[in-house]
């Protein structure tokens, strides 16, 4: 001890007679330095030699531990060419040295004198691994038990935080649930052998030294995962996350497709009834109107009245050809009222025989049903043809507007002869296209009137309400 007190009051005047001026930093690590060099010298006299015995509690490449009791020792294998096994008991030659503040023994041989079981790990806190070494009383180089959170991998395992304490775990290879860490913070159990060791650091921005501590671990086994829900909320969140979106998705596909199937019937089961009301109309069409006409026709030739029994046969033919125009144009009847006029107009364009133009920008409802929409249609179809056929008409234009408190209008105008509404041959003369053409209007809720202005024939059908 006396000589011990020499060397370092001799490295002290060392240091002190030094001329370069040095930073604290590196006057520190120089003492260190020299103080490290000197107890080794005072603990390792020049040749001499000394044996220790105990049983391996870890065994890697470059270095082993032993330990006697709750004693432990870290054991440099540099000089020798193999390690002894985990649990072998050995006498180990060589000398002591001192590495980061601690004693250490270089082995220069061994020998294995038996076998036993390692000994059992104590349960420790982690205040009890960054403890000075005392005597009697460091737990440096035993076999230890010590619960954590994992908190990140490193090159050689993983690190855990013990109480606020980051100790390194050196294991290879890592558990499972290790991969991960950093998201997930597993709670486990280690069973490894301290090792303290001072470290250089740049962990604070400025070179310097840190107290660090290992767990040298044998295997993997040695890592316990213990029960914690924060893990395993953590480590199922990314699942349940995945199988969330997954369902969304899923719910949303299946939703999608059960709305494109129920718009899908509700289309076929509203043109299912848009048939079915077109099919009552025509079957009452024919009821009231040409079955009428034919009876009547019939009534007629029983009396021998043969010019009555004609004009009620030219009625039923007329009426048979509106119904079977309106079903040839049936696409034409789920058009809106002026997308079905226009159309309607670039038809009889086509035929070459006038030109028929639309201005139909205000006024007429979007929508109408198919029967409004049919006796729409053959009202202007009957004006064009009337103007065509009995005024000689070369231009035509149909025009819409609002009306003031609701309601429509609607002009057909035409360049043909002047008309005579009363001059103009009727249903006596067996002309039903005027009679027809008020009938119609009736069923939309409007009127028809004829008149001329500047030498065009108009037809107006005027609706009153929407």
């Amino acid at each position: 001890m006396r000589r011990l007190v020499t060397v370092l009051a001799a490295v002290v005047c060392l240091s002190a007679g030094a001329e370069r001026e040095q930073s604290l930093g590196e006057f520190a690590k120089e003492i260190r330095g020299k103080v490290a060099a000197k107890v080794s010298e005072v603990l390792s006299p020049r040749g001499s030699t000394a044996e220790i015995s105990g049983t391996v509690s870890f065994s890697a490449d470059d270095r082993f531990f032993l330990q006697r009791g709750s004693d432990g020792l870290k054991v440099v294998a540099d000089d020798i060419s193999s390690v002894p096994s985990t649990g072998d008991v050995v006498t180990v030659s060589g000398s002591p040295s001192l590495e980061g503040g601690h004693v250490v023994f270089i082995a220069k041989s061994w020998n294995k004198t038996g076998a036993e079981q390692m000994p059992d790990p104590v349960a420790v806190k982690a205040a009890e691994l960054v403890k000075a070494p005392k005597a009697h009383s460091s737990v440096n180089g035993t076999r230890v038990l010590l619960e954590g959170r994992a908190i990140g991998t490193t090159e050689t395992g993983f690190a855990i935080t013990a109480d606020g304490i980051p100790v390194n775990i050196l294991v290879d290879p890592l558990p499972d649930f290790i991969e991960g860490c950093v998201r997930t913070h597993p709670k486990v159990r280690i069973t490894g052998v301290v090792e303290q060791v001072l470290d250089e650091s740049s962990l604070y921005g400025r070179p310097g030294y840190v107290m660090g501590v290992k767990l040298n671990v044998t295997n993997p086994n040695d890592v316990e995962l213990l029960p914690d829900m924060d893990y395993y909320a953590a480590k199922h969140h990314e699942m349940f996350r995945v199988l969330t979106v997954s369902l969304s998705v899923g719910l949303g596909i299946v939703l999608l497709v059960f709305a494109v199937v129920y718009l899908r019937q509700q289309r076929r089961l509203l043109r299912s009834r848009a048939i079915m009301a077109e099919r009552k109309r025509m079957a009452d069409d024919i009821h009231d109107t040409i079955e009428q006409h034919l009876v009547g026709a019939g009534m007629m030739i029983k009396l021998n009245r043969l010019k009555e029994a004609q004009d009620a046969l030219v009625r039923a033919k007329r009426e048979v050809r509106d119904v079977v125009w309106g079903l040839k144009n049936d696409d034409m009847m789920r058009l809106s009222p002026a997308e079905m006029l226009r159309q309607l107009a670039h038809d009889e364009t086509t035929k070459g025989i006038c030109r028929v133009d639309t201005r139909l920008a205000d006024g007429l409802p979007q929508t109408m049903d198919a029967a409004k929409m049919r006796d729409l249609s053959l009202i202007a179809r009957e004006a064009i043809a009337n103007a065509v056929k009995h005024g000689g008409a070369k231009k035509i234009a149909i025009s819409s507007d609002a009306q003031d408190g609701g309601g429509w209008l609607l002009r057909i105008a035409n360049d043909g002869a002047p008309f005579d509404l009363d001059s103009a041959p009727g249903a006596r003369e067996g002309h039903f296209g005027l009679e027809g053409m008020r009938q119609r209007a009736r069923r939309l809720g409007a009127e028809v009137s004829f008149s001329s202005k500047g030498g065009w024939t108009i037809v107006c059908v005027r609706c009153v309400c929407q």
